[in-house]
């Protein structure tokens, strides 16, 4: 299993990452490992006992453990128990992965095209090809609530291995490594980027290396 699309997300074992319309949703390491075993046996039902022994081998942990990893991943998949879109609870049993789901794979080749990410205080998202607008618009694809931002304050454009900034306008500006940005530039990795008081982390990884840094920091 390499990326697989439920509904609104992606689950990407390369990366290890749960995303949601190309942000990265937190999950614990326990908890995405939990999920991802419910979605590669989907749609069979796995016991609890099967699932304890692959995420705590030889050793004992209370049954609530399991249950409080169930909670984290519906709340991040913003799931209901009840009425369950991807997960349901087999009673006296388990668990199963319901939802529809389609596996991506792709050449070997491909994990070399680089991954784009941006990180800020309290947020990350990976940066798809195309075109993201970043802003304190509502609905943007990556929407900051503060009032030194615009509404609409500048634009990233990824095309291929390449990810460019523009300023749209902004009241407050666009900056690059603190200097003022009058035309669009080409960002390079570890570029720090700042919509008015916001500042934002740019970061172009490999592949490969995005899996073992995220692997690392798990």
């Amino acid at each position: 299993m390499t990326r697989v699309c439920f509904g609104e997300f992606t689950l990407d074992s390369e990366t290890r990452e749960l995303l949601r319309s190309a942000r990265a949703v937190h999950l614990s390491p326990k908890a995405f490992k939990l999920l991802e075993l419910l979605v590669s046996n989907r749609p069979r039902a796995v016991s609890k006992h099967e699932l304890h022994d692959r995420l705590w081998p030889d050793t004992f942990v209370v049954e609530a453990n399991l249950a409080n990893l169930m909670a984290e991943i519906r709340a991040a998949l913003r799931d209901n128990s009840r009425s369950p879109r991807y997960v349901r609870t087999v009673q006296r049993f388990g668990y199963a992965f319901q939802a529809e789901a389609e596996t991506e794979r792709g050449p070997a080749s491909r994990r070399q095209e680089p991954i784009f990410r941006l990180s800020w205080k309290g947020g990350r998202a990976v940066l798809v090809q195309g075109e993201q607008v970043l802003g304190r618009e509502p609905g943007l694809e990556l929407s900051f609530d503060s009032t030194t931002v615009s509404r609409r304050h500048a634009r990233i454009r990824i095309e291929g291995d390449t990810a460019t900034l523009e300023d749209l306008g902004s009241k407050n500006g666009t900056l690059i490594n603190d200097s003022r940005l009058g035309a669009p530039m080409p960002l390079a990795d570890g570029d720090e980027i700042r919509l008015g008081s916001v500042r934002l982390k740019f970061r172009r990884l490999a592949a490969a290396a995005a899996t073992d840094t995220a692997s690392a920091s798990r």
